[in-house]
């Protein structure tokens, strides 16, 4: 049983290191979009971003160009930073597992529950507000997002959840026992 709690803890380790790389990943590319998007709409309003020997260097097309770029690096601000809110949240949860030393608590299982949740309904909520966004510029979708990765990830995450409520309460009711058993 203790080797496969170890077992347990040491893969939660590593997805815990794998999660704050992907989040780290997840703010890098943020702000990569975000800057983009403030280049984007100053070079629409007629500033320059660039300059090269006093002239401005065009990085963006104009037109129909450059509204479909705004869209694009807009859209991906806001997905990735849906993302890094979830992968924040892991994190969260990795972290009270690892100071916990087991899955099986009630605190845990809130926690995944939780997350689960999120993997549900943030992604669906950032593709909307990133439609909106596109639709507002006047350009169509680029790229086919899809949310069925985070729906069967959200799905999981609860039904882990679930289980992992249903060890802490074995884990309690062994301990009421055994404490029973003493007396």
């Amino acid at each position: 049983m203790m080797k496969s709690l170890q077992t347990i803890q040491k893969t939660f380790r590593v997805f815990q290191i794998l999660a704050k790389i992907a989040f780290v990943f997840s703010i890098v590319g943020a702000s990569i979009c975000a800057i983009g998007a403030l280049c984007a709409i100053i070079w629409y309003n007629g500033g320059t971003v660039f300059t090269l020997f006093g002239e401005p260097v065009p990085i963006f097309a104009g037109g129909e160009g450059l509204n479909q770029t705004l869209a694009v690096l807009l859209s991906d601000l806001i997905m990735l930073t849906a993302e890094a809110i979830l992968l924040s949240n892991a994190c969260r949860y990795f972290k009270t597992e690892q100071a916990e030393g087991t899955p099986f608590t009630e605190n845990g299982a809130d926690l995944l529950k939780r997350l689960g949740i999120r993997c549900i309904y943030m992604p669906i909520v950032a593709i909307v507000v990133a439609s909106v966004i596109t639709v507002c510029l006047g350009v169509e979708r680029s790229g086919d997002v899809s949310n069925l990765p985070s729906l069967v990830t959200g799905i999981v995450l609860i039904l882990a959840s679930l289980i992992f409520r249903y060890g802490a309460e074995l884990e309690e009711r062994n301990r009421s026992l055994n404490s029973n058993g003493e007396k």
